[in-house]
């Protein structure tokens, strides 16, 4: 069971991340044309608006989307409950988004004077809360997939909705010069045709019975509802920064910060796909209580780290070179603050694999709100701080900081459960000497090329990334190739027949 279950996971951790990178690398080679008809205020607009409905979106869900992953694995072999689970589970949601959206209009003043400053409520953020609702029951259908490992579906839905998205963004922002406004109209379309796929999928594939079970939907809400603090807490605390940087600056400020954030979020981005796939493979396998089992489990954690720390070299040497090859000047500044991001992202890779155990242990789940809670306070307190004095850098400073906070309390936590012998230092040494060749990559883009594409610095950044696979691969060979030595689990994970099983 361990291997073919680890085969899945690698499998399903190749086509979300590849299908999500695709999604990043368009989104950059499309970026000349966005930074073209749109201008910075308008890329503050866009990023003050997703980051608000990345926390109401949380709050409407009640957290719902990791209770639908972790109950899959309760509920499979009961297809009547697991059918009463989802179709309750869209019910409510459903329910709760219209009553949110709703009061939004009702206090729409009070809204924009707290979040939205010099942002109109007609038509921007009136958009937006229109779309919220649809955004809610689009993750919870890919919460479903993610569950069920249905990893090949997932990446075709999610490549077919971006297309569609960026077809409409073009028509907006270049044919109809809609700036902002157009980007959140395409994406209020986009939901809502994903909302009426969502329901014809879960009916034909006979998922779903639509009802309210209160005896479900107590069990599904005592779960998720402890883990609303610390879903939402990360979140907010990334809402605040953006607010504070607007109050103190400008939507100009706010959308430098947008692009900054576009090329860190690209680590977070692959975590996350890799832990969609991790992450049930995780329950099944810690439900077999199996030593050997719980070995593998060790051992594809460091090898997924190690592609972790490859990507943090990548992003944090080359993401300079195009930002000033693919925009304009408004925004070549923008890459100074990745950096800082990066570093905050390579930390908070630690923090997936000890969240796993507490999300496992349905009473240790209760408790994560704490870590981040705490941490996102923080982040707060020392944007709050910090971002009147040093703007972007100042946000992204207690970006990095909260991370650290965040995943300090998160192992402490974990040592309590942890019987899989997770161990920190040996993930530190991971990443520490990444961050070593990253701040010797970057040695001269600081000191001589701050807005300039050189050649030469480029090729300097090269010879150190060759230099860091030596070095990854010469220290870690034994682990890389127990998780790689197998010819079965290479012609499984890339035999035709086997992908089209998926």
């Amino acid at each position: 069971m361990s291997k073919s279950g680890k085969v899945k996971v690698l499998k399903n951790s190749i086509l979300y991340s590849l299908s999500s990178l695709l999604v990043k690398a368009m989104n950059f080679v499309l970026l000349p044309i966005y930074t073209l008809f749109l201008t910075p205020d308008d890329y503050g607009i866009t990023n003050l608006i997703n980051s608000f409905t990345q926390v109401a979106s949380f709050i409407i869900a009640f957290s719902l989307y990791s209770a639908v992953i972790r109950f899959y694995a309760d509920y499979k072999d009961n297809k009547l409950a697991l059918k009463r689970l989802y179709g309750t589970v869209v019910i409510f949601v459903l329910l709760s988004g219209i009553v949110f959206t709703t009061l939004g209009f009702v206090f729409r003043d009070e809204l924009v004077s707290l979040f939205f400053s010099g942002i109109s409520f007609y038509p921007v953020v009136a958009i937006a809360l229109l779309t919220l609702v649809f955004v809610c029951l689009h993750t919870i259908h890919q919460s479903i997939m993610q569950g069920m490992q249905q990893g090949k579906k997932l990446t075709i839905i999610n490549l077919i909705v971006f297309i569609v998205e960026v077809c409409l963004n073009l028509l907006f922002i270049g044919m109809f010069r809609l700036g902002a406004v157009g980007v959140l109209v395409a994406k209020l379309i986009v939901n809502v045709i994903y909302f009426l796929y969502m329901c014809i999928d879960l009916i034909r594939s006979d998922l779903v019975l639509f009802c309210v079970d209160t005896k479900i939907l107590r069990e599904v809400l005592c779960y998720s509802i402890p883990l609303m603090p610390h879903n939402l807490s990360t979140h907010i605390a990334t809402f605040a920064s953006r607010i504070f940087i607007n109050n103190n600056g400008t939507l100009a400020s706010v959308g430098l910060y947008s692009i900054a954030s576009k090329f860190g979020s690209i680590i977070d981005l692959v975590q996350t796909s890799v832990n969609k796939a991790f992450m049930p493979w995780f329950y099944e396998t810690m439900n077999t209580d199996n030593k050997d089992n719980k070995r593998e489990i060790l051992n594809l954690s460091r090898f997924l780290l190690i592609i972790y720390s490859l990507l943090y070299m990548v992003i944090e040497l080359f993401s300079q070179e195009v930002i000033i090859l693919l925009t304009n000047k408004n925004y070549y500044m923008a890459w100074t603050a990745i950096p800082i991001l990066v570093v905050g992202f390579s930390i908070k890779s630690v923090y997936y694999f000890y969240v796993n155990i507490l999300f496992y242990f349905k009473e240790a789940a209760r408790k994560i709100f704490v870590a981040t809670t705490v941490g996102s306070f923080a982040d707060i307190m020392i944007s709050y701080t910090l971002v009147p004095k040093y703007g972007v850098y100042g946000a992204a400073s207690a970006f990095l900081l909260a991370k650290i906070i965040i995943v300090t309390i998160v192992v402490i936590m974990s040592q309590k459960y942890n019987d899989i012998g997770y161990s920190i230092i040996s993930m530190l040494r991971v990443i520490f000497p990444s961050l070593l060749f990253m701040a010797l990559g970057l040695f001269l883009s600081y000191r001589k090329y701050v807005t300039v594409f050189s050649w030469y610095n480029l090729c300097y950044k090269i010879l150190i990334l060759f230099a860091y696979l030596c070095f990854i691969f010469f220290t870690n060979k034994k682990v890389i190739r127990k998780v790689l030595a197998s010819s079965e689990m290479q012609k499984r994970i890339f035999s035709k027949s086997n992908w089209k099983t998926c």
